[in-house]
């Protein structure tokens, strides 16, 4: 791309500022700027460690050494009100972060002694750590992540506690504030339960891996490509932004993280060229959010669900590619359709690099993505592959820059000790990145962690499933309504992983419970006979979790696109529904066409039926684009748009014939906007 594009977009944008702004992160300097970034770099440095020897420490350890380390960071970066910012950590926080590193290690410190305790009782002393540590993990939730979530942990602690009183079907065996106590922190149910396990193994070290991406330059390699495979077509940036926001949102684990550093230059540029502010702000969250659900890694979720539903995560994987393929097209014809009512070009082919030429300059960042996926597909654990990954890139950071400084012009050439000095703060700028982005991941799922073990200490979730199926006198789809709304309501401001935990812990249950009477089975025989039919359910509802984000009043990755776009807030979150509206649609073909997810597609027939299908749904997602948006090929009339929204949902039906309609209405429109048999 000509140079001075990236100085023209990027004119008054701070990544670093963003970030800080819709993470609420203290702008700190001087010797507190030192010592937080010392602890974030040892984070990172004793995560990528255990990686490379995976069992060095007991499992129980590292969760507990991750939390602390989180805990610790989590007072110390995130001020107690998101309103007050500092370039200071008061005193108090200093303390605070001091006392939660103790309650968090205290598991790791006591190990042994902890394990002998479990048979013949805890002291007090161990049950004033469990509840002292329960208030510190949710304050730092709130300070990090989103005072929903702690609401809704409150709320599920309470229940523990008092919901023995509750009437019907939410009463509960009646259990003693030290029994929730020590189910939620002795206990691998509570807060050192799976989601923090998966957020200290898998999780954080892919976090690192997108924090090394970025810091190595590859994010501009990513942005490079997009435009130069797409700036020129019709509403290019629009598409540029698409396709480097799904090359670093399936890492990056964060749709508002993703929304914020892609966004600072993909939408002044999307402005440029002519896109109003609230359609060019839309457009990087609606991509942003697309990234967590693409494969290999979909925002670290792939592998909780692997761990979840008890499947490879291979299939994960290979289940995940139809849908995102439809998912990125939805968004891809929102913004053609939208270029081409407002008339709006690409950039000039002369103004873009040329794909080839981009790929020569930087073909080096791919590699790591390559060893990812060559390693997931065969059979290394997810682990090992991020760990590599990781190597490979900080053998980018140190051989690019060595390779540049040969090929530079004589008078521009760097000294060894500048190069070695570059490459030295590249790589603890990224360890440092990548410890305090691991924050916001780690404290969620510490909370998710809480939730999950209520719902295990009490039955709650199959108790919820129960009223639902009860409530939806046996319809599948009242059912499937119902969990969307929950799933949108508990995704609100979560990170991808804990988001995917808490909707897979509350919300699906209904879902699986009812399948599990479709086959006369209980849910157990069920979930042991046909784990691979419990993933539309799970699948359900991860992306609607997603969806929220995309979703007013809350829609935290649309506000974050508003704020670069300088646009109405509202209006960019209607705006990216409606351009993500695939996200919406998609979810209920899990269930009720499970074959985009490759569950029973194993001969000829039933590969030809698939493609079908997927047709049928892509012709059915234009057309409800066409709808919103008002133009095809040219704008719609109020008629034709009704029209084009009767034409998307018959090709959604799964129904051969409801289907042949649809389409039929679609060709027909399309076919008059080119002017070819009927006259206007």
């Amino acid at each position: 791309m000509r140079n001075d594009i990236n100085d023209d977009i990027n004119e008054n944008i701070d990544v670093t500022e963003l970030e800080k702004k819709f993470l609420h992160e203290r702008e700190l300097k001087g010797k507190h700027a030192i010592i937080v970034s010392i602890i974030a770099i040892l984070f990172s440095s004793f995560h990528i460690i255990n990686g490379s020897y995976t069992g060095i420490l007991q499992y129980d350890i590292v969760k507990s050494v991750h939390l602390a380390f989180a805990v610790a960071l989590a007072f110390l970066v995130f001020p107690m009100r998101k309103n007050k910012n500092s370039n200071k950590i008061p005193f108090y926080d200093f303390i605070l972060a001091g006392i939660g590193f103790y309650l968090a290690i205290y598991l790791a410190m006591n190990y042994r002694e902890l394990l002998f305790k479990a048979a013949i009782g805890y002291s007090t002393f161990d049950y004033i750590i469990a509840g002292l540590a329960v208030i510190f993990v949710l304050e730092a939730t709130r300070r990090v992540v989103n005072p929903a979530l702690v609401v809704i942990a409150l709320v599920f602690i309470f229940y523990a506690k008092y919901g023995a009183n509750l009437p019907g079907v939410l009463s509960h065996p009646e259990y003693t504030w030290k029994e929730v106590l020590e189910h939620l922190y002795f206990t691998k149910e509570g807060i050192f339960g799976t989601p923090l396990a998966v957020s200290s193994s898998f999780v954080v070290l892919f976090v690192i891996f997108g924090a090394f991406l970025e810091k190595s330059g590859a994010g501009k390699f990513f942005i490079d490509l997009a435009y130069a495979f797409t700036g020129w077509m019709v509403g290019g940036p629009a598409k540029a932004a698409v396709v480097s926001s799904a090359l670093m949102g399936t890492i990056s684990g964060s749709s508002v993280a993703n929304t914020v550093t892609t966004g600072a230059f993909t939408i002044p540029l999307m402005k440029k060229v002519g896109y109003k502010p609230e359609f060019a702000g839309a457009v990087e969250p609606a991509a942003s959010t697309g990234g967590q659900i693409m494969p290999p890694i979909m925002g670290a979720a792939a592998f909780v669900m692997a761990e979840f539903v008890g499947i490879p995560y291979i299939h994960i994987v290979y289940a995940a590619i139809i849908p995102a393929f439809l998912y990125f097209f939805g968004v891809f014809s929102a913004v053609d359709f939208e270029a081409r009512k407002e008339n709006l070009r690409g950039i000039p082919r002369s103004e873009l690099k040329s794909p080839l030429q981009v790929l020569k300059e930087g073909w080096f960042y791919l590699v790591p993505l390559f060893i990812i996926i060559y390693m997931l597909v065969n059979g290394y654990t997810p682990i090992l592959a991020a760990v590599y990954s990781i190597f490979s890139v900080i053998a980018i950071i140190i051989l690019e820059p060595i390779i540049r400084n040969k090929r530079a012009p004589e008078g521009e050439k760097l000294t060894g000790n500048e190069i070695l000095r570059n490459i030295i703060k590249t790589i603890l700028s990224a360890l440092e990145h990548g410890g305090r982005s691991a924050v916001t991941v780690a404290m969620a799922c510490a909370s998710a962690g809480i939730i999950v073990g209520v719902v295990t200490l009490t039955g709650l979730g199959f108790k919820l499933a129960s009223s639902a199926i009860s409530v939806s006198q046996g319809y599948i789809l009242i059912i499937l309504v119902i969990t969307m709304f929950v799933s949108l309501i508990l995704g609100m401001g979560v990170p991808t992983t804990a988001n995917y935990i808490i909707t897979s812990t509350i919300a699906a249950p209904a879902i699986i419970t009812f399948m599990a009477h479709g086959y006369g089975m209980s849910v157990r025989d069920f979930l042991t006979a046909y784990p691979e039919l419990v993933l539309p359910a799970h699948m359900f509802v991860f992306y609607f979790g997603v969806a929220a984000d995309l979703t007013p009043p809350v829609a935290l990755a649309a506000y974050a696109g508003s704020a670069i776009a300088k646009s109405d807030p509202w209006k960019t979150g209607i705006n990216a529904v409606k351009i993500g509206i695939g996200k919406y649609l998609v979810p209920y073909l899990f269930i009720f066409s499970p074959a985009i997810l490759l569950i029973g597609v194993r001969d000829l027939e039933s590969i030809l039926n698939l493609i079908l299908l997927i047709l049928s749904i892509m012709f059915g997602i234009m057309a409800i684009n066409a709808t919103t948006i008002g133009c095809l090929i040219k704008k719609l009339s109020r008629e034709m748009r009704l029209a084009m929204l009767i034409a998307g949902i018959l090709l959604l039906i799964p129904n051969g014939y409801t289907k042949i309609i649809g389409f039929l209405i679609f060709t027909a429109i399309f076919l008059n906007q080119y002017g070819i048999f009927i006259k206007r």
